[in-house]
């Protein structure tokens, strides 16, 4: 735990803070089952364009991806064969990230 003042901690960090306990905690150890790697994948994604994107970007990067996902399984049954849980957490990840930037974004995942 960090000393300095809550308000200068970054996305970043966030970010960061949310892939580390990912991979290395005890309480819901990493498996490496699709679901983990959905919300590892999305998480390092983020992490660097977090450091290289404007928000504005970055925002409409990450809404464009969860509507290509959501539509990607639109209008189909669940499949193990086909990742979908994989895709679930990637998706579900990013709404996380994309709320605490703003939490309108969970509500703004318009058609594209």
């Amino acid at each position: 735990m960090s000393s300095s003042q809550v308000g200068s901690i970054t996305l970043s960090q966030i970010i960061e803070r949310k892939l580390l306990f990912l991979l290395k905690n005890d309480v819901f150890p990493f498996d490496g089952d699709n679901y983990d790697l959905g919300e590892r994948d999305a998480l390092q994604q983020m992490l660097l364009d977090s450091n290289s994107m404007p928000e504005q970007a970055f925002e409409e990067k990450y809404l464009f991806e969860v509507n290509r996902l959501s539509k990607r399984t639109e209008g189909r049954d669940y499949s193990v064969e086909k990742n979908d849980d994989y895709y679930e957490s990637f998706s579900n990840t990013v709404v996380d990230i994309l709320t605490l930037i703003n939490p309108i974004n969970m509500y703004d995942l318009k058609e594209e």
